[in-house]
Formats: C-alpha cells, sequence, structure tokens
C-alpha cells in the first residue's frame, strides 16, 4: 500500500495519510467530521494497527478494515465491537509505547480520549501551582499549595464550605495576590506577558451573573470573544457554533435575565468555548440548579471534557460530582490538596 491510511466508499478513494502512528486516524475523524460522511459505509486499510489503532478505529464507527501488520492485540477489540477484519501478518505485539498503556480496564470512550491527550490533540493548557501560598487579613487560606495537570486533564476539588476552593480559583485566575508559582501553559500567571493571554482561562462563577440590563444569551456569548478583532460573519459562526455545541443556540435571542439557572450556565460554558479558553475554572457550578438541571448539566460537561478535552478543574462541597463523573477528585483542607 503506498499510503500509510487509505479509507474507500464504494471502491473509491475519498481520504489518504501518509502520516504516522496515530495521526492518520485523527486526520480522518476531522475529515469524517467536515465532511458529514457516516463511517460505516467505509472500508479503512492501514499499514500498522495495535490495541490502540483497534479503540480509535472502533470509536470512529469504521466497521470493515484490512490491516497490512496487525498485533494480536488488536484482535480482542475488534471482535468485541464486531468489525470486519483481514491482515497480511499477525505479530504478537507492536514496539510502540502506546500499546502497552491501553489497559483492559478501558472503554473505548477512554481510550480514545487518553489517546487524544497523547497526540496533543486537546484544547486544554497545562497547569502547574508550586508552593502556592494565599493569606487574607492575616489568615492563612493555601498553604504550600502543588499541583500538576497535564493538557486535557479534569480536576474535583472537594471540600467543606469555607476551605478556600473559590480562593484557589481566583489565585489561578490572578485576581487573588499568592505567593509561589501558577504557570498556564508556557505563562506565568502575574507576569510580564500574563495580561495578553488571561483569556486563556474561563472561569464560570458558583453563581450565574444577575442582570437586569437588556442584553441577550447570544450576546452574552459573545463577551467571550473579548476585543478580538473578526469580521462579523465569524463572530456570529463562532458564537453559534459555540451555543449549539452546549445545546442552547435556541436561547440566541432570548433575554439573559430571563433565563433559567441551567440555562444560565448553558450560556456561560457556551462563553467559555466562544472565548477558546484552554482551562476551565468551574466554581460550585451546581448551587442554584434543581436536580434535573445537575444532572443536565454533568452530561454537558462530561461531553466537553471528552470532544473540546479543555483542563478543567471544578471546585464542589457535593459529593455528587466525585460519584457520576469519571475524574480524578482531591480535598481540600488545612490549606493544602490531600
Amino acid at each position: 500500500m503506498e499510503h500509510s491510511l487509505v479509507v474507500t466508499r464504494n471502491n473509491i478513494t475519498i481520504f489518504t495519510s501518509d502520516q504516522h502512528w496515530l495521526h492518520p486516524l485523527f486526520e480522518l475523524e476531522d475529515f469524517l467530521n467536515r465532511n458529514s460522511i457516516l463511517p460505516n459505509e467505509l472500508f479503512l486499510r492501514d499499514k500498522i494497527a495495535g490495541k490502540a489503532a483497534a479503540c480509535l478505529i472502533v470509536f470512529l464507527g469504521i466497521r470493515r478494515c484490512h490491516i497490512e501488520l496487525l498485533s494480536e492485540r488488536a484482535i480482542p477489540v475488534f471482535k468485541a465491537n464486531g468489525i470486519e477484519f483481514t491482515y497480511d501478518t499477525l505479530v504478537d505485539h507492536i514496539q510502540c509505547r502506546t500499546e502497552d498503556l491501553i489497559t483492559d480496564a478501558m472503554s473505548i470512550a477512554d481510550a480514545y480520549l487518553f489517546l487524544r491527550k497523547r497526540a496533543g490533540r486537546v484544547q486544554g493548557l497545562a497547569v502547574k501551582l508550586v508552593d502556592v501560598r494565599v493569606q487574607i487579613a492575616g489568615t492563612l487560606i493555601v498553604d504550600h499549595l502543588n499541583l500538576d495537570l497535564g493538557r486535557g486533564e479534569q480536576l474535583i476539588v472537594h471540600g467543606a464550605n469555607g476551605t478556600g476552593k473559590t480562593t484557589l480559583l481566583r489565585a489561578i485566575l490572578g485576581l487573588t495576590p499568592f505567593e509561589g508559582s501558577i504557570r498556564i501553559g508556557d505563562f506565568v500567571v502575574g507576569g510580564a506577558d500574563w495580561k495578553k493571554q488571561r483569556s486563556s482561562i474561563a472561569y464560570v462563577h458558583q453563581e450565574s451573573m444577575k442582570s437586569n440590563f437588556p442584553i441577550s444569551a447570544g450576546e452574552v456569548v459573545q463577551i467571550g470573544l473579548g476585543t478580538s478583532r473578526m469580521s462579523g460573519t465569524e463572530t456570529e459562526y463562532r458564537v453559534e457554533l459555540a451555543m449549539r455545541r452546549t445545546g442552547c443556540f435556541h436561547l440566541f435571542r432570548q433575554a439573559y435575565s430571563t433565563l433559567s439557572g441551567g440555562e444560565k450556565q448553558r450560556i456561560s460554558l457556551a462563553r467559555c468555548l466562544c472565548q477558546n479558553a484552554g482551562v476551565f475554572l468551574l466554581d460550585e457550578p451546581t448551587s442554584f440548579l434543581d436536580q434535573q438541571g445537575k444532572e443536565d448539566l454533568l452530561i454537558l460537561l462530561d461531553e466537553l471534557s471528552r470532544n473540546e478535552a479543555p483542563t478543567m478543574i471544578l471546585v464542589s462541597h457535593e459529593l455528587q460530582w466525585i460519584e457520576q463523573l469519571n475524574w480524578t477528585s482531591r480535598e481540600l483542607k488545612g490549606g493544602i490538596l490531600c
């Protein structure tokens, strides 16, 4: 096979890639999404496929494939998901670190997210706190706190009310004075270039913005664009895309003040997406929602974490989040993360 990956539909080639590792399959995903092509109509030919590639093929919805060099570790994945496959050569395993990192305990969706992060195809930025201390009115709130989140990782910080969860978020935003070091991506919070990079962090308050000002939901989302210079057409596209992604485009012209708590939180998340932020900070986002609103928001956050994969830090005193979101969780207690 001349290309590393070839995809056909009705015996007509519609996609090829000459990239290596898993990148051709991620390129294929972009192609399918961009052209709204149904993957179950396609036939995929790949030079090499191991367990990781098999998980991606299943996730993309491809039902038939031929692999020139196939790892035995891929076969259970294909069989468990009803994939029709053939191959030229079968080997015990492929000499690739990723082959060993995909465990049997991972679901296809979990493997996909893991591989996206490993391929660097995430919206998120790394967050690193080193020996951060925050004092307010002589009281030590955060005490030599350390945190290291990779790109696209999610964290729930839980703890009782008054333990400093909001203070921690405000320090990361650069709104509360702190000692130590906080780095977002390649930039130091509070550093010389920080103001230019401030839009890389989006903040969802524990209580939605209260306002009787005559502003529409769409205009609130557009705030996420800040002072960005772009055409009216591009602005409309960015706002609509963000609102559709969070299921609130039908509220575009509705007065923001008339929205329910759950609708306002969707608008807030749409603003974050419109802002193209790499880090989402969510401060008690369910505080003013009923149970159904909480369930809806939980589903939306899970979808965003898997698709856009921003780095997300959610603080809450509600243990429901820990039980229902498959995110890492740590308790803020005594000024440190336990």
